[in-house]
């Protein structure tokens, strides 16, 4: 669904109708066949995780499948719940348990300066008459993996999944697998998409573990500990994907120190740098 889609009503209800057919019928699956998780990706309609009929659609549904349903869509708090005193929205990833409750909530943790909110806003307040496209979204601050009856889930959104040491954080915290919720619409036909895709599997041979991607009109795929694409979709086809992942408990080199010996090979080389031109070569003897 491409990022420019106007959000209708009619909109709203057509892609709820689609993501809950794709999940109840993903295409290769078998009749009667039970998943350990459902995905939906990033952003597909404005859906709020407060909304009385967003909410009973993820309820049947995860009734239905009797399956845990993780989907992104947009987390509200109330000036009450808020400590920011006042109402605030998040780009969100909420996990329905087979009950059809909400059990958690991630609200994302590393915002797109000028896409989820304007950086320094009281001295740029013409920032929101140049676009309407500028989000306006409160920060999350808990990179906790999210209990699916046992399985840790390590959720993050979009580009966050380019930062590779926040990304370990929830592996850390003993994340089996981790998961990506994206949507790749805002790159359009651009080369974007891929290497947002390679960066994933980055994120995947780093900390050994699987990863999950879904997401809306890029590549959603299953990625194993290695960096391989053991299952995927196409680009901009409105279908699902059944596909394998596994559950892992042991931690990388990576995941324990983080980029410390990439910083000591760089300040090596930035040494041998130095002593090239600072230690004087002997003369020549006559």
């Amino acid at each position: 669904m491409p990022a420019e889609q106007g959000w209708t009503t009619d909109y709203f209800q057509g892609t709820l109708r689609d993501l809950t057919w794709l999940s109840l019928h993903p295409p290769g699956s078998k009749d009667g066949q039970r998943f350990d998780l459902i995905v939906w990706p990033e952003s597909p309609s404005p859906f709020f995780l407060n909304d009385a009929t967003f909410r009973e659609v993820l309820a049947s549904l995860a009734r239905q499948s009797k399956t845990w349903l993780l989907v992104g869509a947009i987390g509200v708090d109330t000036a009450s719940a808020s400590p920011q005193q006042h109402s605030e929205v998040f780009n969100s990833a909420g996990l329905i348990n087979p009950s059809g409750e909400l059990a958690a909530r991630y609200d994302k943790t590393h915002l797109v300066p000028f896409g989820e909110y304007v950086p320094f806003k009281r001295f740029l307040p013409f920032m929101d008459m140049l676009t309407d496209q500028i989000g306006n979204f409160g920060w999350g601050y808990s990179r906790e993996p999210l209990d699916a009856g046992g399985q840790k889930l390590g959720v993050f959104i979009c580009y966050e999944s380019i930062f590779p040491n926040e990304v370990r954080e929830y592996v850390q915290r003993g994340a089996g697998v981790i998961i990506n919720l994206t949507n790749d619409g805002w790159y359009g036909d651009s080369g974007a998409w891929k290497q947002h895709l390679q960066m994933t599997q980055m994120r995947a041979i780093e900390n050994g573990r699987w990863m999950l991607i879904g997401t809306n009109t890029g590549v959603t795929a299953s990625v194993d500990p290695y960096g391989r694409i053991v299952a995927a979709t196409g680009r901009q086809i409105r279908t699902a994907l059944v596909a394998p992942y596994g559950l892992l408990s042991g931690t990388t080199f990576y995941t324990r120190h983080g980029d410390w010996f990439a910083y000591l090979c760089a300040i090596i080389s930035m040494g041998a740098v130095l002593a090239r031109f600072l230690i004087s070569k002997p003369k020549p003897q006559l």
